[in-house]
This record gives structure tokens, sequence and C-alpha cells, in this order.
């Protein structure tokens, strides 16, 4: 199985946070705890869908408009083809970086600062894991954005991979992962904090705002950003949720009893 040479450089630090895992299982303070069977299981898994992704698409070839069967969008999705904003699709970089970026904000509070190596390995598989997975369904739908339609495009343009990447919205997948991730881990270690409303709705609004933006600058249908906001939203809530450390049972119990105290202690 051949991957390309940016493909290769985009898994090597992948394959780099796989080794920290090991050493950080250790470190089992906070809401998470790692596991090395369990995490190299994960992060090779993100691996693997970011190495199938990456030769799914290499193999998607180059084809003249002409040649391209366009079929018929649904009136749902119609729309999306009438946009063009330039100023839209530059914003919507803006607003992707900004999402991916979100956990970084966690490093503000002493209890998230504290586990920042056992954070970045989660962050880490959410991301690959994400990258891998929208990759995969781009490169299997092969679906034409929505300028392919455009009725003055020259019959003999050639149609890139990228132009039949539209389904689903990669800007929006990712700014979720990163949003939802976000709103999980900071509602994790600050469970009573007054801003865990806020937290939840900058997560969640920031990929919005990119799915928006993108139907806007007409790179992707109505349909493509809700895909994409829905797979980027689970990862991101799901990769922290899987980590959460079990409820731990009380073996101590003390309690008043009449004029003095009961104590018991449960023996495992």
């Amino acid at each position: 199985m051949f991957v390309s040479t940016p493909g290769r450089a985009r898994l090597f630090p992948l394959l780099v946070f796989l080794c920290i895992a090991s050493i950080a299982s250790a470190q089992q303070r906070g809401p998470y705890y790692l596991s090395l069977k369990r995490d190299l299981l994960y992060g090779g898994g993100a691996v693997g869908s970011v190495a199938l992704g990456e030769v799914l698409r290499s193999r998607t070839p180059d084809i003249v408009l002409a040649d391209l069967r366009l079929g018929s969008i649904p009136g749902f999705d119609l729309a999306a083809t009438r946009n063009s904003s330039e100023s839209a699709r530059v914003a919507s970089d803006d607003a992707l970086y900004a999402s991916a970026a979100l956990p970084l904000l966690l490093m503000a509070g002493r209890r998230s600062r504290n586990d920042a190596g056992k954070l970045s390995i989660l962050f880490a598989e959410t991301m690959a894991l994400n990258m891998g997975l929208t990759s995969i369904v781009k490169s299997s739908a092969k679906r034409p954005r929505p300028y392919v339609f455009d009725k003055n495009l020259d019959p003999a343009t050639i149609i890139r991979s990228n132009d039949r990447a539209s389904f689903l919205s990669g800007h929006t997948s990712t700014a979720a992962a990163g949003g939802f991730f976000f709103a999980r881990a900071f509602a994790d270690y600050y469970p009573d904090s007054k801003l865990k409303p806020y937290a939840w709705v900058l997560g969640a609004g920031l990929p919005a705002m990119t799915g928006y933006l993108r139907i806007q600058a007409g790179q992707h249908y109505p349909s493509d950003v809700i895909a994409g906001y829905a797979l980027g939203a689970v990862i991101g809530y799901a990769v922290p949720a899987l980590h959460r450390k079990p409820a731990a049972h009380n073996k101590l119990t003390l309690a008043p009893a009449g004029a003095g105290i009961y104590l018991s202690y449960r023996f495992d």
C-alpha cells in the first residue's frame, strides 16, 4: 500500500504521539485516564484511517468536465450553486483555525493545564480520527462541489480530486471536532464553573459559523455541512467521554448515628 510523501509527513506527528502515550499512561490525575493497550488501539485506528484516506484520495483521477456525470442536485442543496463569495471562503478558514485552536483555552485553567500532556494525546486522537474518516468519506462519495455546476465553465476544464470532495465538509468536521472536544473537556474539568454554558456555545457555535461560511463561499452544499458537523461533533465529544474515569465507589462511610458516629469500611 503506497502513501505519498505528503501523506507520510502528515502521519509522522501522529506516530510520535503513540510513543508519548506509553509514557503518559501513568499520569492518571484529572477526569481522564489513559490505557496503553486501549490508546494504542484508538491511535492506531486513527492513523490507519488517515493512511487509508490518503490512499483513496490519491486514486481519485483527474477528469475532464465534459466526461463528468453531474446528475441532479436536491432542492435543499440547490441554492449553494449560486454562491461564490471569496470573502466567505477566507473567513471560513479563519473560523476553522479558531475552532481547532479552542482547546488551547484549556491551558488557562490550573486543573486542565496540569493535564496538558494527557489532553494533547486525546486531542491528537480526536483530530487524527476526524481527519481519516473525513478523507475516507470524501474519497468514497466523490461529490462535485457546487461551483462545478457553473454553466459558464469550459467543458474542457480539468476537474481534480479536490473538486470532487464536497461531501462531507472537512472544514466543518474539523471545526466541530475541535469545538466539541474543548467544550466536553472544559465541562469535565470544571463541572461547577459558571463559564460552562459559554464553553458549549463557543464550542458548538464556531463550527456552525464555519459551515455557514463554506456554503456562502460556494464550496459546499448544506447537506455536506450538516454531515460534517455531525461527524466532527460526535468524534470531538466521544473521544474525551471514552476516556472518562469510572465512577469511584466510596469505601469509607462516615455518618452520624444517634449520639455517636457510624463508621464503616468496605473491603473489595
